[in-house]
């Protein structure tokens, strides 16, 4: 590289993402260049400033107090020039932005129609991606997306804007005939009643194993389903019962007939969705999107929730602030 005062704006940017890793190989991942293109940045940095910056040595890396220095302005650099970028960008499209957005199957097949028909009129452009979180937060991580509504909160990049959403609260769907007049027990039908499940490798199949675990039972699993519509027909045709979400539950009332929705834990396990972007890249539209998407869950489905059972009204709810663990 070339020794010049004057560091450049990529260089600022890889700076960043080391601050925020344990190690240098880290931040090459969450970048997606190599480690040898990492070292050589920051051996850049360091000859223009004249001073060490960051000790590579200790586990995880730490930053001297000089590179605590550049870290304040390294950070207000790139925050001003992504807004810099979204006002220009803004400006050429008459003050609105195309948006790639993407969402959870159980959010958009309640809401989607909904929230598109809101959204759009302050996006010059809109394109809606659906289907499992893992893609799509792929998708977000690739720049693919510039917005992402999931349950996966993505916690190992940390550098992501979240806007929290909604609790989304587990509930038990049981045949009639196995319900016991809405009093069996998680404990009672583990023992006794064949467990239709998510398959283990989705979201929601990773929470009914943690939610079991908390439970200390032990699910009788007959069959593993990656469909919601599948896994409520299995259940009302008397096969087993299940653990899934009141969200899941909205689309298909008529897969209800025959069954009994049923409290969990008193409504003690939910999961909750979140609104992820990269941070200050599209103005006010990420909080704009997020309240939209507050509202309609508020206003239409929660609703839509107490008439298939009113003790949802408690759990169901929009929220601003992720609940503490």
């Amino acid at each position: 590289m070339k020794n010049t005062k004057t560091i450049e704006i990529g260089a600022l940017r890889i700076f960043a993402a080391i601050t925020e890793a344990d190690t240098l190989t880290q931040a090459a991942e969450r970048l997606g260049i190599t480690q040898s293109a990492v070292s050589q940045t920051l051996k850049q940095i360091e000859l223009q400033t004249g001073t060490q910056l960051v000790n590579t040595r200790s586990r995880p890396i730490k930053l001297t107090p000089s590179g605590q220095v550049l870290k304040g302005y390294a950070q207000q650099i790139l925050n001003d020039t992504q807004r810099m970028l979204a006002d220009v960008r803004m400006a050429s499209k008459g003050g609105m932005l195309p948006l790639n957005i993407g969402m959870i199957d159980s959010f958009c097949d309640v809401a989607g129609l909904q929230f598109m028909q809101q959204v759009k009129p302050f996006t010059s452009k809109l394109t809606l991606r659906t289907g499992l979180g893992s893609p799509l937060s792929q998708d977000l991580l690739n720049r693919d997306l510039d917005l992402l509504i999931t349950s996966d909160p993505i916690d190992e990049h940390p550098e992501l804007q979240r806007f929290p959403i909604l609790r989304d609260p587990f509930v038990m769907i049981v045949p009639e005939e196995f319900a016991q007049d809405g009093i069996a027990t998680p404990a009672w039908l583990a023992e006794n009643v064949p467990f239709v499940r998510y398959t283990r490798s989705s979201r929601l199949g990773i929470l009914t194993d943690l939610i079991a675990r908390r439970l200390n039972i032990n699910l009788n699993v007959a069959y593993e389903l990656d469909s919601t519509q599948t896994l409520l027909r299995f259940v009302q045709s008397g096969q087993g019962w299940a653990i899934t979400t009141g969200l899941c539950l909205v689309r298909y009332p008529e897969l209800l007939r025959g069954t009994r929705v049923m409290q969990l834990a008193n409504g003690a396990n939910a999961r909750h969705l979140t609104m992820l972007c990269r941070p200050n890249e599209l103005g006010a539209v990420p909080e704009k999107v997020a309240t939209l998407c507050r509202s309609i869950y508020g206003d239409d489905i929660v609703p839509k929730l107490i008439e298939i059972a009113p003790w949802l009204e408690q759990q169901a709810y929009a929220i601003e602030e992720m609940p503490a663990i």
